[in-house]
């Protein structure tokens, strides 16, 4: 099984100053055959969604399946992030 990402940001506080952003990412599963298989099953679309630190453009944990609970984590990160920027 192969697959083919494409990224899409969302936005997630609202903030300019926002370090963390939701990525969506699209996806296209590949299956593959076994040996003596003629035909195989189609490609699958999916999404899950991660969450990209815009300051190095990495991404942040595993990712999620579903859009809230990425950008409650996203929200989560960004909030201390600013409590930590104002104690510095």
């Amino acid at each position: 099984m192969a697959s083919i990402v494409d990224v899409t940001e969302i936005s997630c506080g609202g903030a300019m100053e926002d370090i963390f952003v939701v990525k969506r990412c699209n996806k296209i599963i590949i299956h593959g055959r076994r040996a003596g298989e003629v035909t195989h099953q189609p490609p699958d679309a999916a999404v899950w969604y991660r969450i990209a630190d815009t300051r190095t453009r990495g991404f942040i944990g595993d990712g999620f399946d579903l859009e809230e609970d990425a950008r409650h984590a996203c929200q989560q990160l960004n909030a201390r992030s600013r409590v930590t920027a104002r104690q510095g």
